[in-house]
């Protein structure tokens, strides 16, 4: 097995997992929500139920989560409910920058840089984040940020970069660590061009995926840059693609519906894309915080607190539901309004990393946390 591969799916906004996963049969849920805010047990609209529950809750996937259904039932995808941070915020800003960060007021920069610390990966392309911007989880890395591969090239043309780069390397010869920084630039560049760049027509040969990604999700094409740059082996082994849009305070029903069908199935689309690859990667589901029990006057819910995970990958024993259900009674709920918190997320992502990634000793990565497990591995 080449060497492990982890993948961080954010979804920006605080998902309602009550709504992605959702306790149909809870009675306090039902007096909590309308209808369209909740997953119904009967009828064309029914949302598929998971096996091995935590409660006695009938627990079911949202209607438009059928391909995340597929893989849970496959035994690809694990659900570790009513997880989150353990200190209270409902500041997207707060809770994002806590949740990446996952320092507990001790260590620098994000969770995964210091992974990238502790393990010390080799290979020209060791981190990606996704996107125009680098998530907190990897400040402080160095980790390479681009939209597609052909954007971590020094220049549109490659027949440009060997020139750029001597007269780079040169030009900064008098400031050693700017010229290892723009050495090592130099290197990413040609290892990706020479995976992907075809000097015929001067251009990026175009990515063929082994299956076909949904056109209406714009969760499609960040994965499946992903999946180019795993099949690629450019010694990729952690990636964050960030999924926005989970805000949901006002009229949540249709674009909830339509956010879950397209992370459904760009997800489904990405592992079928991976083929044997499914064996070295792990992809981890996560959101700064769920929504609030019930539902406000405007058809949305609210910042609430603990939410849903979601791990996907053979290695992790799928087909599960993992965590302590705390009940949605009054007086079970955090401040009398939201799902109470009862496992750490940090006890999900070691989880991953020792299991999956091998990592040793997580000490450095969680500093002043020890993690209690979720029998993710066990």
């Amino acid at each position: 097995m080449a060497e492990p591969i982890l993948v961080i799916v954010f979804l920006r906004g605080g998902a309602d997992s009550l709504l992605l996963v959702s306790p149909s049969a809870d009675p306090d849920f039902i007096a909590a929500r309308p209808g369209d805010l909740r997953v119904a047990r009967e009828g064309d609209e029914a949302g598929r139920p998971l096996r091995e529950p935590i409660a006695d809750a009938d627990f079911r996937f949202h209607p438009q989560a059928g391909a995340l259904a597929d893989l849970y039932d496959a035994g690809d995808l694990s659900v570790v409910h009513a997880a989150g941070l353990t200190l209270a915020t409902r500041s997207h800003f707060d809770a994002e920058a806590r949740i990446e960060t996952a320092a507990g007021g001790a260590g620098g920069g994000g969770w995964l840089t210091r992974w990238l610390d502790v393990a010390g990966p080799q290979g020209p392309l060791p981190a990606l984040a996704v996107g125009s911007a680098l998530p907190h989880s990897l400040d402080g890395s160095g980790a390479a940020v681009a939209g597609e591969l052909q954007d971590l090239m020094l220049a549109a043309g490659h027949w440009m970069a060997p020139a750029l780069r001597a007269r780079l390397i040169g030009g900064f010869g008098h400031h050693p660590l700017l010229g290892v920084t723009v050495e090592q630039l130099a290197a990413l560049s040609d290892a990706v061009a020479a995976r992907i760049w075809n000097a015929g027509t001067n251009e990026p040969r175009p990515y063929l995926p082994d299956v076909e990604y949904p056109a209406a999700s714009d969760l499609s094409a960040p994965l499946m840059n992903v999946a180019r740059a795993i099949k690629a082996d450019l010694g990729l082994r952690v990636a964050t693609v960030d999924f926005a849009g989970w805000d949901t305070h006002a009229g949540q029903a249709r674009p909830f519906a339509n956010l879950t069908w397209r992370l459904s199935e760009a997800l489904m689309a990405f592992w079928r894309d991976l083929g044997p690859r499914q064996q070295d990667v792990c992809v981890v589901v996560m959101s700064e915080f769920g929504r609030r029990l019930r539902a406000n006057a405007s058809g949305g819910t609210d910042h609430g607190r603990a939410g849903a995970m979601m791990v996907l990958g053979p290695q992790a024993r799928g087909g599960r539901m993992l965590g302590r259900w705390p009940g949605l009674a009054n007086e079970a709920l955090e401040e009398g309004a939201d799902l109470a918190v009862t496992t750490d997320y940090r006890d999900v992502l070691a989880e991953v990393l020792a299991g999956h990634m091998g990592t040793p000793g997580l000490e450095r990565v969680f500093p002043g946390f020890t993690p209690a497990g979720t029998g993710l591995w066990g």
